[in-house]
């Protein structure tokens, strides 16, 4: 009986590089993330900047540890459907609380303000 080799039946050679250079490439994206946190920049563009960066880490794990880089294109069609839904959801929750950010107050249901007098610095 002889041995089996790596390239016998049930076997397939892998090549190790592009998946080490994707490492790379996301440690390196993981780094640049840190640093935008360190910049002293306005919030609005430090998470705009932070979101673009793990869009790409997103991107390159999908691709490469995911394989889509080899699929058929039908299987774009859900993944695309997915992504559209994804953001839809975030923008439906983001709309519908978005009047909740800017002026205003919440107050107690259930006070009518004749319980407590209220002090002229306004707390009970």
């Amino acid at each position: 009986m002889e041995p089996r080799s790596v390239n016998d039946a049930g076997a397939h050679a892998t090549d190790v590089r592009p998946y080490l250079a994707v490492f790379g490439a996301l440690m390196v994206l993981t780094l640049l993330t840190v640093a935008v946190s360190y910049l002293d920049m306005a919030t609005t563009p430090t998470v705009l900047v932070a979101l673009a960066i793990a869009s790409a880490k997103a991107a390159l794990v999908a691709i490469f540890f995911m394989h889509l880089k080899g699929e058929k294109p039908m299987v774009y069609w859900p993944l695309g459907l997915t992504a559209v839904l994804f953001v839809a959801l975030f923008a439906s929750l983001l709309w519908s609380e978005g009047d909740h950010l800017f002026g205003t107050r919440f107050e107690d249901a259930f006070d009518d303000g004749r319980a407590r007098p209220v002090s002229e610095e306004g707390v009970h």
